[in-house]
């Protein structure tokens, strides 16, 4: 007789071969492992998170290929730093010093004396932006205000984005109605008494320590608060601030001001002191990746690839935990065929196999909260019934085979005869009806997500689909955000359908060729 230890490995790869050989199965698997290996070195090839990897770039950004055949000159993501500076302008009235030091690490202005002073500097480095003009971009500053002996100094602090190659020329800009023509050019990021909704002073006395402080463009609540009032409909990013072959800089200006005489605002201290840390510039592309960003700037090709780890990883997780149930009950019921133990699984069986699945899963999502392990478990206790319907059929017909008799006969208990002589010859049914689960559960897991009851933490394919349906991709023509999830769960279930047409030919009745 063949071992326990060898019979089903031997089953197992007998299988196999007959997969391989099947031109179907051959393809079918080609599938799967292309799924499979991506899953498993997902990690190695991006550098993104799936959930919380936000504002690579523009949002709708289009792949870089693809930009590349229909717009060449698509804006691509530029990261731009501003750490060395020179005087543009100094004026002074009274008795006020400045002394400017720089590191390279940050800026320090000094001001001490009495009078009033305003002093403009300006970024030495200044960087060409060669695309069209891109629809938004983040600034991330650092800015500590401070007096020398910690009393009380006047001041005003204005931080630009700067773009002298526009600087001059205005732009009509129409909305409707409304028809506004601004300067080009400049557009104010920081301004400490103009962006004040209630300040009545022309300056500001308050200490700050800013540090790590970011804005990204357009915000329209900066745009009444310009030198010259902007309507909240205009981009300043791609309609003020960049252009073609034009090149973008910073411009800070400072001014103090400490009259001891003066009542209102009385200043007693002895100077001022800004210092203002490397200033950096992100423009979003419109162009990222081999697939793109979805509607809050996350690259779809990670997604996608770690999409692919959760199919597998669940879909064969739920697979093995389906027929592992399955397989039990079905033997079980099989083997002591006619008897109580039998009537007993088959009514257990019978009852859940009519319970409405998805219903209850989203009743469970909606009571205990929207969890992978509760859907898991859920998909899991509900499809068993059909694992255990088709293995019980097959182990009563097993019990009959001479060798199982033959075992009976000789006093083998019922542990060693399912064991040894049962589930090795179930091994096909076993593979096929792996084959069959691992579809159905991404398939439910997919149906789930889309309708707004997934784990929001789990990034599969359906909460991709979820997102980029909620999230207007078909609206906005985002056919790289929508079209990867769905090729995803295409190609996956028509490998494992070929797969499963390959092993038709052993289980099914009618075709069966014995391995």
């Amino acid at each position: 007789m063949t071992s326990r230890n060898t019979a089903v490995p031997r089953v197992l790869r007998e299988v196999g071969g007959f997969i391989l050989s099947s031109k179907k199965g051959a393809a079918g698997l080609a599938f799967v492992l292309f799924y499979v290996i991506l899953g498993i070195i997902g990690p190695l090839i991006t550098q993104y998170d799936p959930i919380y990897s936000v504002g690579l770039a523009d949002n709708l950004a289009m792949p870089e290929w693809f930009a590349s055949i229909v717009d060449p000159r698509a804006p691509r993501n530029m990261d731009l730093s501003y750490a060395s500076w020179e005087i543009l302008s100094d004026r002074r009235e009274g008795d006020v010093k400045i002394d400017i030091t720089s590191s390279g690490e940050r800026v320090v202005i000094t001001f001490t004396g009495a009078g009033s002073a305003n002093i403009s500097i300006y970024s030495k480095d200044s960087y060409l932006y060669p695309y069209r003009p891109a629809k938004s971009m983040l600034i991330k500053y650092s800015v500590e205000i401070m007096t020398i002996d910690n009393k009380t100094a006047w001041y005003d602090l204005k931080m630009y984005v700067v773009n002298n190659d526009l600087i001059g020329r205005n732009k009509t800009i129409r909305q409707g109605d409304i028809t506004v023509t601004p300067p080009m050019g400049y557009y104010a990021f920081y301004d400490e008494t103009g962006f004040k909704i209630t300040s009545i002073w022309p300056y500001s006395n308050e200490k700050k320590a800013l540090y790590n402080q970011s804005i990204r463009l357009p915000y329209y609540i900066y745009n009444p608060k310009q030198e010259y009032r902007l309507p909240e409909f205009v981009n300043p990013v791609e309609e003020l601030l960049l252009a073609e072959n034009t090149r973008l800089s910073i411009r800070i200006n400072a001014t103090y001001y400490c009259n001891p005489a003066d009542f209102i605002m009385r200043c007693d201290s002895q100077g001022l002191r800004i210092v203002i840390h490397p200033i950096r510039v992100k423009i979003y592309g419109l162009a990222f990746g081999a697939m793109g960003t979805n509607y809050i700037g996350s690259d779809v090709a990670t997604q996608f690839i770690y999409g692919s780890r959760a199919a597998i990883i669940f879909g064969f997780s739920v697979a093995a935990a389906i027929v592992l149930i399955g397989l039990l009950v079905g033997v079980m019921a099989g083997y002591h065929g006619g008897k109580k133990l039998d009537t007993l699984l088959t009514f257990l069986t019978d009852v859940i196999f009519f319970l409405p699945g998805l219903p209850l899963i989203l009743a469970v999502g909606i009571v205990f909260g929207r969890s992978i392990y509760a859907i898991f478990a859920i998909i899991v206790l509900l499809s068993w019934p059909g694992t255990a319907r088709l293995v019980r059929s097959w182990s009563l017909a097993l019990r009959s085979e001479p060798y199982v008799e033959a075992a009976q006969a000789l006093g083998a208990s019922t542990r060693r005869i399912i064991s040894k002589h049962i589930i090795p010859h179930l091994t096909p049914l076993i593979v096929y009806a792996i084959v069959l689960d691992v579809p159905a559960a991404i398939f439910t897991e997919v149906a789930i997500q889309l309708l707004g009851f997934g784990d929001p933490g789990f990034p599969s394919w359906g909460k991709m689909l979820n997102e980029a349906y909620f999230g207007g991709a078909i609206v906005s023509g985002a056919w790289w955000w929508i079209l990867p999830p769905l090729l995803g769960v295409t190609t996956i279930a028509l490998g494992f359908a070929l797969i499963g047409l390959a092993l038709d030919e052993v289980v099914n009745p009618r075709l069966r060729r014995r391995v």
